[in-house]
């Protein structure tokens, strides 16, 4: 199918919540995407809904999350919902024949993420969990260029995301039951980046996390992440330290820095290969990389394809957190048993 066909036939879209991620940065990917359209978006909370649907033309208004699951004219449904309801309306998303992109992370149990995978497989829809960075050209360039052999094998990652929360004490990530702390908001981008550089999961860990008094979730986390034969990765998330993130890859031979890799905003972004005394930059013009994310995710639904981003490497990363927590000797708030 060539582009004039794609956007002659564009996949159409549902989105289900009005939460910020969707107003302010996939609504807008899916108006810009070549091949999708948005044509419904559902809330609880109606009369928000109302307001977003009336600013784009053609998109309806739904009242309830049911309502969308039920729409014919949906094909695809985004999910921006808090972590703890992701795979329950993944699930039902996918008995209802819809396709989904969800947001990270698909599943907060690596068990949940097995569940959603089984229902993709009995419905024959997409799954795809939204690491929206994978999809920026910066980060593929990157990958390419250590795999290519550019900075010799590549030894250590160190990567960190980091920002403060702690004004925002009602925010849904500081919120135990609803899947919230630092490592599934943030966390998982270090360390997906990790596993992208390694092809594969961390063979040993090492971790600790911060937990304030007071707090329902960890607030700090750390991890030194061995993948074998001599390969490492130190990662760190946060939300009690002043906002930033990196990323570097250190090979036998030179490092490949990045000093943007997760939300660089449609900003211009640069990649450094340092190899002995040698500097070299990429630039990459300031992209849309939840645009190039929807574009992904439609043109695999309407070739009948596989997602870039697997339900097979998304249980991978499920694990990994799992056996992060577990290093740390931490049982994150959905894993307690309850006291009688």
């Amino acid at each position: 199918m060539d582009e004039e066909t794609q956007q002659a036939d564009p996949v159409r879209w549902g989105v289900m919540s009005t939460a910020k991620i969707g107003v302010r940065a996939v609504i807008p990917a899916i108006a810009a995407a070549n091949n999708a359209r948005l044509v419904a978006i559902a809330s609880r909370d109606t009369a928000r809904a109302q307001t977003i649907a009336a600013g784009r033309p053609g998109t309806r208004a739904l009242a309830s999350y049911e309502a969308l699951l039920a729409d014919d004219e949906v094909e695809a449904v985004y999910i921006p919902l808090p972590n703890s309801m992701h795979a329950e309306w993944a699930i039902r998303a996918l008995e209802a024949g819809k396709h989904v992109l969800c947001e990270k992370p698909l599943g907060i149990t690596a068990d949940e993420v097995r569940r959603i995978r089984a229902a993709s497989e009995r419905a024959n829809r997409c799954v795809m969990e939204a690491f929206m960075y994978r999809f920026h050209p910066q980060i593929r360039w990157a990958l390419e260029q250590v795999a290519a052999g550019r900075i010799g094998a590549a030894r250590m990652v160190r990567s960190s995301f980091v920002f403060d929360l702690q004004s925002r004490p009602g925010d849904i990530r500081l919120q135990g039951a609803l899947g919230g702390g630092s490592m599934m908001d943030v966390g998982c981008y270090p360390l997906n980046f990790c596993r992208a550089i390694f092809g594969g999961p961390p063979r040993e860990i090492a971790a600790h996390v911060v937990v304030p008094p007071g707090s329902e979730v960890e607030m700090t986390i750390g991890a030194v992440l061995d993948f074998g034969t001599g390969r490492m990765g130190v990662i760190d998330a946060s939300f009690s330290l002043p906002r930033g993130f990196f990323a570097e890859v250190v090979g036998e031979r030179g490092r490949v820095v990045l000093p943007a890799p997760y939300t660089p905003g449609h900003a211009e972004t640069v990649v450094r290969i340092e190899t002995g005394d040698e500097t070299y930059e990429r630039h990459f013009s300031g992209i849309d990389q939840y645009m190039l994310e929807v574009e992904s995710f439609s043109r695999s639904i309407r070739h009948d394809i596989a997602p870039f981003i697997s339900l097979d490497d998304s249980l991978e990363q499920a694990e990994s957190i799992e056996r992060i927590y577990a290093a740390a000797g931490y049982t994150p708030p959905w894993l307690v048993t309850p006291t009688s």
